[in-house]
Order: C-alpha cells, then sequence, then structure tokens
C-alpha cells in the first residue's frame, strides 16, 4: 500500500511540475530577452561613459592650453533695445536720420519706424551689431564715418 502511495505522490508531484513549467514559460522567454537587453544597455552605457571621461580629459587640456575667451558677437550681447535707445543714440550724435540710418546702413523709414516703436525692438543681426558700434563712437567721429561713405 506505502508503495501505491508513494508512487501517486510522485506521480502528482511530476504533473504539478510539468503545469506550473508550462505556465511559467510564456513569462520565463521575454523575462530571459529583457535581461539580454538590460545587459547590452549597460555595457553600451559603460562605454559610453568612457568615451565622455576621454573627451573631458581632452577638453580640459585644450581649454587650459587657450585661456583666453572669444570676443562677443552682437548676437552674444543681452541689451534691451527700445524706441529711446534709437532715439537717444541719434540725437547724442547729433545725426539727421537720412545721415544715422546711413551710418547703420538702414533706410530712413527704418529709423522712423524704430524711433516711434513701442516696446523693445527686434533687430537683424547686421544692424544690431552697426548700432552698438554706433554706440560706441561720438558725435564728429560718427559724421567722418558718414562722410568717407559718400
Amino acid at each position: 500500500m506505502s508503495d501505491l502511495i508513494s508512487s501517486l505522490k510522485a506521480e502528482i508531484v511530476r504533473l504539478a511540475r510539468k503545469e506550473v513549467k508550462s505556465a511559467v514559460d510564456p513569462v520565463r522567454k521575454p523575462s530571459i530577452a529583457a535581461r539580454k537587453a538590460i545587459a547590452d544597455i549597460k555595457r553600451r552605457i559603460a562605454d559610453l561613459e568612457k568615451e565622455l571621461r576621454r573627451v573631458n580629459e581632452v577638453l580640459s587640456k585644450v581649454q587650459s592650453a587657450q585661456p583666453c575667451q572669444p570676443e562677443p558677437t552682437a548676437s552674444d550681447v543681452k541689451m534691451r533695445i527700445t524706441s529711446r535707445n534709437v532715439r537717444g543714440l541719434r540725437n547724442r550724435l547729433a545725426l539727421a536720420p537720412a545721415a544715422f540710418a546711413k551710418l547703420l546702413g538702414v533706410t530712413p523709414k527704418w529709423v522712423y519706424l524704430y524711433e516711434n516703436k513701442v516696446g523693445p525692438l527686434k533687430m537683424r543681426a547686421t544692424t544690431l551689431k552697426a548700432f552698438l558700434a554706433a554706440n560706441d563712437l561720438k558725435a564728429g567721429e560718427a559724421k567722418r564715418r558718414i562722410q568717407a561713405m559718400k
């Protein structure tokens, strides 16, 4: 009788294992694929971190070799230019709107519009650069530049 009971137990255990294996099998395959993908991503991250460290080392050497900073361009300058700035600069240089327009390389209509516009002005990079350069001039020098353009 005990052989029969032990055989039945063994068969029940075998069948239970078979059922568990068939139930777990659909989950196991994606899990294995996910673990492989994670391992691949970890390898790629490690390679990228090594490359980043190498680039940072080279960059630090280059920066230490060239300590001087490039000159800021007109587009780098953060200046809020309004109609008051345009009108004030033209008056400070004692120029007529047509002469001021010639100094900046724009039309006299531009000067009129920008002197009467409300709020901050948006200028093209070339106009902004010319405006900032004219901002550093004195009246006599501005008039000489205009005469040289004729």
